[in-house]
């Protein structure tokens, strides 16, 4: 289990982790690379290849701890490392299952957003993309409010960043070199490779991550199963909604997996 961009473990995780262990399952969370409880340096520094490794060596941890069914791992994932989480299991034909929360699998789509909402904002982006990943370590703010200065400035961003992460310590910042590799990262164009039982479940309030790639997975992927809900993007991290959708994970996993 894992979060999104830039957030930690501590970040609204625990609801789901106590509502997965309380159904039967061993859970395993863990902070990317560079972030939160996880070593490494310099600190914010996230890359799209690192974050796949890190998803890979925490399948690997989980199939050697005692008393787990190395038959039976199930990918955890909200937002990009949901989007991570089908790009490991689309070369991972062991994994027993995923469940993707407000995935993000197009960034193409998102990137093209952020040129068509605020080309101004992509322009102030661009020299410090380029700084960073050319080995300059740079930070720039993971978000802000629409018109200012951030990777990620849609509008109810900013808030719902603040409203997830009001009991965390966690960092606004970010290094912005993983933008360059950002359109890149189409996850979506993997579904027909997946082969597990798949919970998706949608945000129907969601402009943080490109809804026609989430509901292209559901249709294309074979054992995909598709849950909607009334919430945005962020949400589901802090929102009462959350229990409903932790409840639907469980009953997911108790019948798939369980």
């Amino acid at each position: 289990m894992a979060n999104g961009i830039s957030l930690t473990r501590h970040d609204g995780l625990t609801l789901y982790a106590e509502a997965l262990a309380q159904a039967g399952a061993a859970v395993l969370i863990y902070d990317h690379r560079h972030l939160g409880d996880s070593g490494g340096q310099p600190r914010q520094h996230i890359r799209l290849s690192g974050l796949k490794t890190d998803c890979r060596s925490a399948v690997e941890y989980a199939r050697r701890l005692d008393g787990v069914d190395a038959q039976k791992i199930v990918l955890w994932g909200y937002s990009l490392s949901a989007g991570t989480a089908v790009a490991v299991a689309a070369t991972d034909t062991q994994l027993a299952g995923m469940i993707l929360m407000c995935p993000f699998l197009d960034g193409l789509s998102r990137m093209m957003a952020n040129i068509r909402d605020d080309p101004a904002n992509m322009a102030w982006l661009l020299p410090r993309v380029i700084k960073d990943s050319l080995g300059n370590h740079t930070l720039v703010p993971v978000t802000a409010q629409p018109g200012k200065r951030a990777a990620m400035t849609l509008p109810g961003e900013a808030d719902g960043f603040e409203s997830a992460t009001a009991e965390s310590s966690w960092v606004n910042l970010m290094s912005p070199g993983l933008l360059a590799t950002a359109p890149f990262f189409r996850p979506i164009t993997k579904a027909k490779k997946l082969a597990c039982p798949i919970l998706v479940q949608f945000a129907d309030r969601d402009i943080t991550v490109p809804a026609r790639a989430v509901n292209k997975l559901a249709q294309v992927a074979l054992r995909a199963e598709l849950k909607r809900y009334d919430v945005d993007h962020f949400q589901p991290l802090y929102h009462s909604s959350r229990e409903c959708i932790a409840a639907d994970q469980a009953e997911w996993l108790r019948r798939n997996i369980l």
